[in-house]
């Protein structure tokens, strides 16, 4: 499916299992979500993420309303690693306010997907350090709600280097300046697998 948001960017879906996830931990915490699933929308209130599996300092809460037929992400809650890369507060602000205009597209439009769809939507943007090395956002979206309405989404944001850590009070200027679409998938409920691989070397956890 192709989705193209306020015509910035593309982002092509195709669909995907739990095990499409590099992380460990992500794939842990959508595994959750799954099981609580059983092919319907789950939710929130019974979904316990275990600690273990995905620190929640680095999760982030949206509530999604509709404003005028527009579909709003509003943050109800922010980890605390989040603030390591974003220096402003989030707890009442859309996503639309704390998202750069070069990244609305495929940040905003992997949200619209989650709410649209109500499966889990798992994407990887890559930029580069000041070095030229690789450096790769990898975004969870859970969605969660009744009757068929996506109301909540839970997201889960990984910034993978493999040349060293990464600096997350630089790196949201980095995929400003430059972001590429590596991989686009949607999860549904009913064809997730649980069986997690193994976790791929040098996951570093940050915020949404």
């Amino acid at each position: 499916m192709l989705l193209r948001a306020w015509g910035l960017k593309i982002l092509h879906f195709e669909n995907g299992t739990v095990q499409s996830i590099r992380s460990i931990s992500q794939q842990g915490l959508a595994a959750a979500w799954g099981r609580l699933a059983k092919g319907r929308l789950p939710s929130f209130d019974q979904f316990s993420c275990d600690p273990r599996i995905h620190d929640p300092k680095q999760l982030v809460l949206w509530e999604v309303e509709t404003d005028n037929g527009q579909t709003v992400f509003r943050a109800v809650y922010r980890g605390n690693l989040v603030g390591e890369a974003f220096n402003d507060g989030w707890t009442g602000k859309t996503l639309t306010e704390i998202t750069p205009p070069s990244l609305q597209s495929v940040i905003i439009g992997a949200s619209e997907q989650c709410a649209t769809t109500g499966c889990a939507i798992y994407t990887i943007l890559k930029t580069y350090d000041p070095n030229g090395f690789a450096i790769n956002l990898e975004r969870l979206l859970l969605p969660f709600g009744k009757d068929g309405r996506v109301q909540l989404i839970l997201a889960s944001l990984q910034l993978i280097s493999l040349h060293g850590a990464a600096d997350r009070r630089s790196v949201v200027g980095n995929f400003e300046a430059r972001c590429e679409p590596v991989l686009s998938i949607m999860i549904p409920a009913a064809k997730s697998i649980w069986r997690p691989k193994r976790a791929v070397k040098g996951d570093e956890l940050i915020s949404s």
